[in-house]
């Protein structure tokens, strides 16, 4: 009877423990592949190309090629000006005056890293300075004052002595004298810039060497141009744009004879005169002629109420000296130099020098390149 119950009760355990097997929870399905089903998005968009290269790229130290972003266009010739002239030998192009732009006011051009073109031609002083010498690379003065370099590309000789026949010729001469380069030198240099070799293969066709580095800041140079003041735009008919004593300052300036040799609408005749300063013997340096002894070129009178000091020795610290100065019919010149048979001794008055100073600052204009580059 007792192996009866315990037989039951063990047949009673396993029917319980049964059932709570065939309770638990079944595992999950495993998931199906469900295929997406299209959707219609409309024709296939084309792959976006990359960005296109330079025209003729450089390539940095590991190879990768520079993609230089489009060149400025150049910059639009000022009211008041002549047509721009062209170089057949070295033709004005957006690639080349922006290279020149950026090398003009980039160290690396000079023999130690220590001066740029720009030090010496300062933007807010109409790209002139306010010393009456300027020194160079090394530490030596220049002999004469720092001529300007706006309206340039209306030029046809260059320096106070008209020693240099192109703006081609007064860059290398710049580069290699008041920098003091090894253009063979400085050329490598800058073809290790990857920026640079690939402006100068866009713009030349070629890396930068000894020719091309003068060619682009003649490009550049060619660009750097004046006009727009209130004398221009009295000419182009704004009747409003010249103050009374500005206009009476004209009258003045043609009567007396200014005009003779600062001819508008450059305000320079290009030619060389003595005005009686000093014993530095001029345009007989290059020419060898004892008639040019003491003759230098006449300066442009654009901009001129921001480019003291005045003369090729800067001598004249303010416009109202040299005004003076001339007026009396300059100095007394040195032998063999003779005073210029256009400067006469001119009485003014107080009110008509203060007249004419009026006009000479209405001359002041817009200059294009207004903004300073980055150098790479």
């Amino acid at each position: 009877m007792i192996r009866s119950a315990l037989l039951l009760v063990l047949v009673s355990c396993a029917v319980v423990v049964a059932a709570c097997k065939t309770t638990e929870t079944p595992p999950p399905a495993p998931a199906k592949d469900v295929k997406a089903e299209p959707v219609d998005a409309g024709p296939a968009k084309a792959e976006e190309p990359p960005p296109p290269p330079s025209k003729a790229p450089g390539g940095d130290a590991d190879g990768r090629r520079v993609v230089l972003p489009e060149p400025p266009p150049l910059p639009n010739k000022p009211l008041g000006l002549p047509a721009l002239p062209e170089v057949a030998d070295n033709p004005t192009t957006p690639e080349k005056a922006e290279l020149g732009h950026r090398l003009f006011f980039d160290k690396r051009l000079s023999k130690d890293g220590s001066m740029a073109c720009n030090q010496c031609h300062l933007a807010a002083r109409a790209w002139t300075t306010e010393n009456a010498l300027d020194a160079k690379v090394g530490g030596a003065m220049n002999k004469r004052n720092t001529p300007g370099v706006v309206n340039l590309a209306f030029h046809t000789s260059f320096y106070w002595d008209g020693r240099m026949p192109t703006l081609e010729a007064v860059s290398n001469a710049a580069w290699k004298g008041q920098l003091g380069a090894d253009p063979a030198v400085v050329s490598a240099a800058l073809n290790d810039v990857p920026m640079y070799k690939a402006m100068f293969q866009r713009a030349f066709a070629e890396d930068a060497n000894v020719n091309n580095v003068p060619r682009a800041l003649a490009a550049f140079l060619r660009t750097l141009n004046s006009g727009n003041s209130a004398w221009d735009k009295a000419q182009a008919g704004d009747k409003s744009a010249l103050t009374a004593e500005q206009q009476e300052g004209f009258k003045v300036f043609s009567s007396k004879g200014c005009v003779n040799c600062h001819v508008p609408p450059l305000f320079t005749n290009f030619e060389f005169e003595n005005v009686g300063i000093g014993d530095d013997p001029g345009r007989k340096d290059f020419s060898k002629a004892d008639e040019d002894f003491g003759k230098f070129k006449v300066p442009t009178l654009r901009n001129v109420a921001l480019t003291a000091p005045y003369f090729h020795d800067g001598s004249a610290k303010t416009l109202e000296e040299a005004i003076a100065f001339m007026a009396k019919g300059g100095g007394k010149p040195v032998a063999p130099g003779k005073i210029s048979a256009k400067l006469k001794a001119q009485k003014l008055s107080p009110k008509e020098a203060k007249a004419l100073k009026a006009f000479l600052e209405s001359l002041s204009g817009d200059i294009t390149w207004a903004q300073e580059p980055v150098v790479p």
